[in-house]
């Protein structure tokens, strides 16, 4: 896969050009975000073996520990989806080409949801815990993500289903993935309504009395998410050619991966930081934190 101004290249720039777009070739700034992006991604990795092998610690394992690893695996395949439909690498001969298996399956399915969904879960979990006195576990913990999941199967397979002109296409001579502005509108309208349920059960446990800032995390997360969110909505619909412009495409794919991570380390920075160089001493001041709050029962702690 070349970053480099080949004669392939710079054909296709032509034909672009011809038909009366500007396209920036793909270049060694595009590999540049690429190494960046997955050099993070690498170092997320090894902070999530840190985080399963001290999982029964409790400030780590308050803050739902498998629920976030999974979370972290999305991000990752969302990253993968973002690439070949952002337009940073060249897709002709490869895996990528594939638009509704990596565009649809594996960046928007697997990745933007089901990182949303995870996110969603561990809000709603706050909520049980927090607002109704119910347990972070069980059936009617899970239920809410279930038949979520089971929407997002079957929008996966009716987008599989019907014809690539109408969900997501390549187009062989631009090398691109393109996707119509209605299913595009889809995408975005599920993705919306996921943030803005987080949203809403955010504001229910805004008033949580507790030291550890689980509201306020998730405020953050929202915050985060739905300023990236506004600016790529934007970004889609103003201007759908925006694969062909390098600041702009390295710029999307750049901002989906810095919120990704900003709401992964929101969550867990604190306790992993103090877990690896305070571990006792966090413990004890955890623990006295939440006694004074009046939370052991919540955190699983004993008086």
């Amino acid at each position: 896969m070349s970053f480099s101004l080949t004669p392939q290249e710079q054909s296709r720039v032509k034909l672009a050009e011809a038909l009366g777009y500007h396209l920036d070739p793909i270049s060694h700034k595009d590999l540049v975000l690429i190494v960046v992006i997955f050099s993070v991604y690498a170092f997320d990795v090894l902070a999530a073996i840190y985080l399963i092998a001290n999982r029964r610690y409790a400030p780590l394992k308050a803050k739902s520990p498998v629920l976030m690893v999974f979370a972290l695996v999305s991000s990752i395949c969302w990253a993968i989806g973002d690439l070949e439909i952002n337009g940073n690498v060249h897709l002709r001969g490869t895996v990528m080409a594939n638009c509704k298996g990596i565009g649809v399956w594996v960046r928007v399915l697997l990745g933007v949801c089901t990182v949303s969904s995870l996110i969603a879960l561990r809000s709603y979990g706050l909520y049980r815990v927090f607002h109704q006195n119910l347990s972070y576990r069980g059936l009617g913990f899970y239920l809410p993500f279930l038949v979520y999941c089971g929407c997002t199967l079957v929008y996966g397979i009716v987008a599989q289903v019907l014809k690539p002109e109408v969900t997501v296409q390549y187009i062989a001579m631009l090398d691109i993935c393109y996707c119509p502005t209605p299913f595009r509108a889809s995408l975005f309208a599920y993705i919306w309504a996921t943030w803005l349920f987080v949203a809403f059960v955010n504001w229910k446990i805004r008033k949580i009395k507790s030291s550890f800032n689980e509201s306020r995390e998730m405020a953050f997360s929202c915050f985060v998410v739905f300023a990236i969110l506004t600016f790529t909505t934007a970004l889609q619909f103003a201007n759908p050619s925006y694969p062909f412009n390098q600041t702009q495409r390295i710029l999307t794919t750049a901002l989906d991966h810095v919120a990704t991570n900003l709401v992964w380390w929101s969550i867990l920075g604190v306790p992993m930081y103090n877990c690896l160089f305070h571990k006792q001493r966090y413990l004890e001041t955890w623990k006295r934190k939440l006694r004074e709050d009046g939370l052991q029962r919540e955190y699983e702690v004993d008086s």
